[in-house]
């Protein structure tokens, strides 16, 4: 019952967003601007949000070999499409990453291997995006000199990217943390933890896999940053691309809280915000969003597909992959 709630609470809030953002604007008008949308620059966004799909699979298969898990490059591209579709269709947004976990769990019999990798690599893509919006920040400052309540999102998500950078990365720092949470964590439940927080930290150590896997991770992030800039040309928008170095962690931030439907209208909502204090009108900025959550969905097509073609849950799993 409190799940059921939870969820018409969250249909409301998207609703409602939604709602206030088509009576601010009008929907003619965001109908019209979408019409107006160059066919090219959405087929760039689309083939670039593609290819950062493809490097996340490679990204995603670097840090299973260092678990120890070894699958072929095809296994971890059809598992990890399956994981983008069901991230993208499923209500709540982290089933694909559960799927990822379990799928390779029985592939490899290595469950804290799985989850550590699925774990590492969205917790490097946050890192990385994050850290982008950080060294963005002097150039935006030079350009526009924004009011100091501006910052405070950015000032939050720096604490939070400190805080993960000192969690995973110094055990003095973890053991304070998990001194704190312990009392309302079963004693199972810390035991798996610890395992999987020491393979995570054990990454940290590997400086050169590290610095490999942070460069990778770097393209991914830009490309899907980018894609949004495309968007933004295929409506003849001409905004500097520093300024979504700014702003599209924030919207993917704001997008992920746990108070609509797949960050509906939330996006929206904190693009427009954004966005319009460097040029863009309410319209471009929703304009922008949408298309560009339209491409991420577009590019998750194929791990349905997969999904499919492998029999749904129900796939055969006797086919272990061999190392190479």
């Amino acid at each position: 019952m409190k799940k059921l709630a939870g969820q018409l609470l969250k249909w409301g809030v998207s609703i409602a967003l939604v709602w206030w953002l088509l009576h601010r604007i009008g929907l003619n008008m965001i109908f019209g601007l979408l019409k107006q949308a160059n066919p090219f620059w959405i087929s760039a966004g689309l083939i670039l949000f593609f290819l950062s799909h493809l490097l996340g699979s490679v990204q995603w298969r670097m840090l299973l070999t260092s678990e120890a898990i070894h699958l072929t490059l095809r296994r971890v591209l059809s598992c990890y499409f399956v994981g983008l579709f069901f991230n993208n269709f499923l209500i709540g947004g982290a089933g694909g990453d559960v799927f990822r976990m379990l799928d390779v769990s029985k592939s490899s019999k290595k469950g804290t291997g799985a989850v550590s990798s699925v774990l590492l690599d969205r917790m490097m893509g946050f890192l990385v995006m994050s850290g982008m919006t950080i060294l963005a920040i002097p150039f935006a400052m030079r350009l526009k000199p924004f009011g100091g309540t501006f910052w405070t999102p950015f000032f939050i998500m720096m604490i939070g990217w400190v805080f993960l950078l000192s969690f995973f990365f110094s055990k003095r720092f973890a053991k304070l943390f998990t001194w704190v949470v312990r009392p309302f964590i079963p004693a199972k439940i810390q035991v798996k933890m610890r395992e999987v927080y020491r393979k995570i930290h054990a990454f940290g150590r590997q400086r050169t896999f590290f610095v490999r896997t942070v460069l990778i991770s770097l393209a991914v992030q830009s490309a899907r940053i980018m894609t949004h800039y495309l968007m933004a040309r295929s409506f003849g928008i001409t905004v500097l691309p520093v300024y979504y170095f700014l702003f599209i962690p924030i919207i993917a931030i704001m997008a992920t809280l746990p108070i609509s439907i797949g960050g509906i209208g939330l996006r929206e909502q904190t693009g427009v915000v954004l966005f319009t204090l460097v040029g863009m009108t309410a319209v471009q900025a929703v304009a922008v969003e949408f298309t560009s959550y339209l491409v991420a969905i577009t590019t998750s097509i194929p791990g349905g597909v997969i999904f499919a073609a492998r029999g749904g849950f129900h796939h055969s799993t006797e086919h272990k992959e061999s190392q190479r």
